[in-house]
C-alpha cells in the first residue's frame, strides 16, 4: 500500500508539472464537418500529427506540442497557416476558410509574434499581386512599356519597405523562433549575415539542440567559410563525362565557379554572356567550373536535362554535378540557397568576389586581365 501511494504521488507530480497545450479557434465561412489538419514541419519532411472536423466554424486539436518547431494548420497546398509552436502554448486562432495564411493568433506573447510576422509578409504579397494584375491588363496595349516601368519602380519600393520591416521585426524579436522564417523572407545568408547571426546567437542559447537552430548555425558557417578573402573550399565531383574533377587542380588560374541548373531560367539566360566571357578571357588565364543543381532524386530525367542544357548552351568548360539538387554536399559547403550564384577565385584559391553577373562580372574580369 505504501509503494502504491508513493507511485501515485510521483505520477501526480509529473502530471502537474507537464505543460498542457491547447490549440483551438474559429475558421469563418467553413462548412460543418469539413476536415482540417495539423502538420509538423521538420527539415526533412512534413508529418500529419492531428486532424479534426469543423463544427459551427470552430475546431479543437488534441495534439500535445513537444519541443519547439514549425507547424501548419492545413486545408490544402495553397491554403494553410504556418506558425512556430512549443509545449505549453495556449492558442486561440482566427482566420477565414479561404485564407488561412492571413490569421490572428492569441494566447501567449510567443504565439502573437507569429501573427505579427505574417501580417508583414501577407501585406506585401497582396500589394505585389495587385501590381501583377495591373500589368496583365496592360499587356498588348500601347501603354505596356510605360506601365511596366511604373510597376518596376513600385515593386522596388515595396521590396525595400518589406526589407526594412523584416529587419525591424528581427531586431525586436531575435529571440523568437519564428524569426527563422523572417530571415528566409529577408533573403540569403550572405546578403544579411549580421541579421542571421543575431537570431542564431539568441536561439542557440534558448534551444541549443533544436534541429532548425543547428541548421541555421551551419548555414551561417558555410557563408563565413566562403566570404570574400576566405580560401575556397575544395571539392571533388564527377564531371558530365563521368570523370572525377577536383577544384584545386585549377590552382594557378583565376576560376569562376558558377552554380546553375538546366531548369533555372535566369541561369540559362545568363549562359550566353558567360560563354562570351570564357571565349574572351580563357586564353588570358580564366577557368570556369559549372556546378549543376540538377537532381535525379526528384526528377527522372535530371541527368539528361543537364547534359542537354550543356550541349544546347554550348558550355565548353568543366561541368560537374552530384545530381542531388540543393542537397549536394558542395551546395552545403558553399552555403548555396538560390541560383544563379557565382564565386570568383584568384590564383592562390582565395575568394575575391561573389555573385557577380552581367556587366559587373565583365568589369571585374577586365580589371584582372587587362
Amino acid at each position: 500500500m505504501k509503494n502504491f501511494c508513493y507511485l501515485f504521488l510521483i505520477l501526480l507530480v509529473f502530471s502537474c508539472s507537464k505543460k498542457q497545450s491547447s490549440f483551438k479557434g474559429l475558421i469563418a465561412n467553413s462548412e460543418n464537418g469539413e476536415w482540417i489538419y495539423l502538420e509538423k514541419i521538420s527539415l526533412e519532411d512534413i508529418e500529419r500529427v492531428d486532424s479534426c472536423q469543423i463544427k459551427n466554424n470552430q475546431f479543437v486539436f488534441d495534439y500535445e506540442f513537444d519541443s519547439i518547431s514549425f507547424y501548419r494548420l492545413f486545408k490544402d497546398n495553397n491554403n494553410f497557416a504556418l506558425m512556430a509552436l512549443k509545449q505549453g502554448d495556449t492558442i486561440y486562432f482566427e482566420a477565414d476558410a479561404k485564407t488561412l495564411f492571413d490569421y490572428n493568433a492569441s494566447g501567449t506573447n510567443h504565439v502573437e509574434t507569429n501573427s505579427t510576422l505574417f501580417t508583414i509578409i501577407n501585406s506585401t504579397t497582396s500589394k505585389t499581386d495587385s501590381l501583377r494584375m495591373v500589368y496583365q491588363k496592360a499587356v498588348g496595349t500601347n501603354d505596356e512599356t510605360i506601365v511596366l516601368e511604373r510597376i518596376r519602380q513600385k515593386y522596388s519600393t515595396l521590396m525595400l519597405e518589406k526589407e526594412m520591416k523584416l529587419k525591424r521585426f528581427i531586431e525586436e524579436h531575435s529571440q523568437s523562433f519564428i524569426s527563422i522564417i523572417a530571415l528566409q523572407e529577408l533573403g540569403d545568408v550572405a546578403d544579411h549575415i549580421e541579421n542571421y547571426k543575431q537570431v542564431s546567437d539568441n536561439l542557440t542559447k534558448l534551444y541549443p539542440n533544436n534541429d532548425w537552430v543547428l541548421d541555421l548555425s551551419k548555414r551561417i558557417m558555410s557563408v563565413q567559410n566562403t566570404a570574400i578573402g576566405a580560401q575556397a573550399p575544395d571539392f571533388s565531383i564527377n564531371n558530365n563525362k563521368g570523370q572525377p574533377f577536383r577544384l584545386s587542380s585549377l590552382r594557378g588560374s583565376y576560376v569562376l565557379i558558377d552554380f546553375w541548373a538546366s531548369w533555372c531560367a535566369p541561369c540559362r539566360k545568363e549562359n550566353p554572356l558567360i560563354v562570351e566571357l570564357y571565349n574572351e578571357f580563357h586564353a588570358k588565364g580564366l577557368e570556369i567550373v559549372g556546378v549543376s543543381l540538377d537532381d535525379t532524386l526528384q526528377y527522372k530525367n535530371g541527368k539528361q536535362n543537364w547534359i542537354t542544357a550543356i550541349e544546347t548552351d554550348r558550355l565548353s568548360w568543366q561541368q560537374v554535378s552530384e545530381l542531388q539538387g540543393f542537397e549536394s554536399s558542395v551546395c552545403k559547403q558553399y552555403g548555396i540557397e538560390s541560383i544563379p550564384s557565382t564565386f570568383l577565385i584568384d590564383k592562390e584559391g582565395y575568394i575575391i568576389a561573389r555573385n557577380l553577373r552581367g556587366t559587373s562580372l565583365r568589369n571585374k574580369l577586365i580589371e584582372i586581365f587587362e
